[in-house]
């Protein structure tokens, strides 16, 4: 079942065993600056996505697709470049709604929230020599790594209390899932299911209603891509 965020490609709480783009920085360096160190592909009013943060994005996205398939597989051109633009676009969706979380201020992240989410990165790892070295493979420091994950998870609740609060689940629309997918839950009865799907509900409306605010967004704001 896919998380709410399919910005994100993945949960903050599950990320692979290499950095993913979540933890790549999109940052607010200079147009400029950003061309001397590493090449600009896309910018999203004052958000710079640079060509590293694409390449992370990338695998990340090529790191699932070999996970649902059950290995190892080899992508056709097309469907890499289809992969980098499906990368290039959550990198963009998630930099609006960083800006919309930002500037609403609907929600706040306390600093225990950023260190646990941190611990459990650090988890991934067996010890601190490897973390190290994933963090120097994607050029990002422990410090940014700590930004970038407060920036998620201000996402995650912003598009709580901006979008999944006003979602409601009826117990016609829950009984009626239930009917259709019977089959799915065995022999448990409907009761027994009935938070589970009321969950996956809510996360569908969540996403539907997600995919519209961003088609909005992108709409307003100013983004340029680079070809």
């Amino acid at each position: 079942m896919k998380k709410i965020l399919f910005i994100l490609a993945i949960s903050i709480i599950f990320l692979p065993l290499n950095l993913p783009c979540e933890i790549g920085w999109v940052g607010r360096a200079s147009i400029c600056s950003a061309y001397v160190l590493d090449k600009v592909e896309a910018v999203v009013n004052d958000h710079v996505i640079t060509k590293s943060d694409l390449d992370r994005a990338v695998e990340v996205e090529k790191t699932e697709s070999n996970s649902e398939a059950g290995g190892s597989a080899v992508n056709p051109p097309e469907s890499a470049r289809l992969a980098r633009k499906k990368a290039l676009n959550s990198l963009i969706d998630r930099a609006l709604l960083i800006d919309e979380a930002r500037k609403f201020n609907l929600a706040t992240v306390r600093p225990e929230e950023v260190e646990q989410a941190y611990k459990q990165v650090r988890a991934r790892y067996p010890d601190e020599k490897s973390f190290q070295a994933a963090l120097d493979k994607d050029g990002i420091t422990k410090s940014e790594l700590k930004n970038n994950l407060r920036d998620q998870l201000l996402v995650l609740k912003y598009i709580d209390r901006r979008i999944k609060v006003f979602i409601r689940t009826t117990p016609g629309e829950e009984e009626k899932y239930y009917e259709r997918h019977k089959k799915d839950f065995g022999d448990k009865k409907f009761e027994d299911v009935k938070p589970a799907i009321k969950s996956l509900l809510t996360e569908q409306e969540t996403n539907r209603r997600l995919k519209d605010y961003l088609r909005d967004l992108k709409s307003k704001a100013n983004i340029i891509i680079n070809p």
